[in-house]
């Protein structure tokens, strides 16, 4: 054997061996490396931050890093101060001792990203103390153990959750958010979190911004694209899927842990893709047209998607399966008469017709008139049940 080849298979073996050492140890421990990688962790415990959510800010920017142009101005959107109590979650503008309103959900319902968030606007409509129970990131599963948690800590006139279209049917599967059961998913991550994509990545064409135009109003939007194939699926293939499976099993999870004196309401949030999508320029349609996916029922039950593109005759019937998931949803809630069905596509719809902006250019969450106008419809549902009202 030569001198060198001795040494050398020594070194390999060495350079296996520390590789699989660190492998190991970032699947035993992702914590210490990459901070929480349970969903259900809540970071924020006792921080009082000042808020001034500017354009460049937009969430769609890391979800689709290089892909969209990024705004030339950049000046803030919004100014105001956030806090969070010992448990991570957002501290409500009217605070009490005692909160008989009781709200959960993803991002949408933390409102991270507005002064108000529609918790505090039901408080002000009803008069009444809105706990706000949402945390980012939530899912099916996260929300179903924070209400688990938190609802039954007090006696509770009602219990909301926000469910979010865009997302929640998706994030009933998915993985933690870096995978430890993978040598390749935490080696992946590794070399995500020490060299992130440039959101802002200079590009030769941008999938977004996309002109929206709505009688004389005029928007630069940017969009999700999987948030519009989530919606579009076969009703069929939604009440097979063990992502519906998921949500159901969610709600009865909470059904065990809200007492039966209580109201429970299921609160559908719509995206900004649904609403917008008709509004969008026509011949910048034809990019979402060439580039759809359908979600399809896999051989385990799972959702995946499957490309499917059509063409501008087949728009109108693509259109239609934009409230696929929405019926879904609603008949799943039809099957659970205890809960109330707080739909807000309707009136988002309406306000979206006449040309109002719900949602951030570049962010796939409400703006201040969205929290706005969702806090004016669940109240105004909430109001159609006097009877779960206990007197004060």
């Amino acid at each position: 054997m030569q001198k060198w080849l001795f040494p050398l298979m020594l070194i390999l073996a060495g350079v296996l061996c520390g590789f699989g050492l660190i492998t190991g140890l970032l699947m035993a421990l992702p914590d210490l490396v990459f901070e929480t990688t349970d969903y259900y962790q809540r970071t924020s415990a006792n921080q009082t931050l000042r808020i001034q959510f500017r354009p460049r800010d937009g969430d769609l920017f890391p979800a689709l890093p290089g892909r969209i142009r990024p705004p030339e101005q950049n000046d803030p959107l919004t100014d105001f101060t956030i806090r969070w109590d010992a448990d991570s979650f957002r501290i409500p503008a009217l605070t009490s001792d005692h909160y008989p309103i009781a709200v959960f959900g993803d991002s949408f319902t933390e409102g991270y990203n507005v002064a108000t968030p529609y918790a505090d606007r039901i408080a002000e409509a009803l008069a009444l103390p809105v706990r706000n129970y949402g945390y980012r990131a939530y899912g099916p599963v996260e929300v179903s153990q924070a209400i688990t948690q938190f609802a039954p800590i007090e006696t509770r006139d009602w219990v909301i959750y926000g469910y979010f279209s865009g997302n929640d049917l998706g994030d009933a599967l998915r993985p933690p958010k870096v995978d430890t059961r993978s040598p390749i998913g935490v080696w992946s991550a590794l070399f995500t979190r020490f060299n992130p994509p440039d959101p802002f990545a200079p590009a030769e064409r941008y999938d977004f911004p996309m002109p929206v135009i709505i009688g004389g109003n005029y928007y630069d939007l940017a969009f999700v694209w999987y948030y519009w194939w989530w919606q579009i699926g076969d009703p069929a293939d939604y009440a097979a899927s063990r992502n519906l499976t998921v949500v159901a099993e969610s709600l009865d999870r909470a059904d065990l842990a809200i007492p039966s004196e209580t109201c429970k309401a299921l609160v559908f949030i719509p995206t900004k893709e649904q609403l917008y999508y008709p509004y969008i320029y026509p011949s910048e349609r034809r990019w979402i047209r060439e580039a759809r996916y359908v979600p399809r029922l896999a051989p385990d039950q799972t959702l995946y998607f499957s490309p499917q593109p059509i063409d501008e005759s087949q728009e109108a019937a693509f259109i239609a399966t934009l409230d696929h998931q929405h019926d879904a949803i609603a008949r799943l809630i039809a099957t659970r008469p205890d809960w109330v069905w707080i739909d807000l596509m309707p009136a988002f719809e309406r306000a979206v017709a006449e040309g109002q902006l719900l949602y951030y250019p570049y962010d796939s969450h409400w703006n201040q008139a969205g929290h706005d106008l969702a806090g004016r419809v669940i109240a105004e549902a909430l109001r159609a049940h006097p009877e779960c009202f206990r007197p004060s």
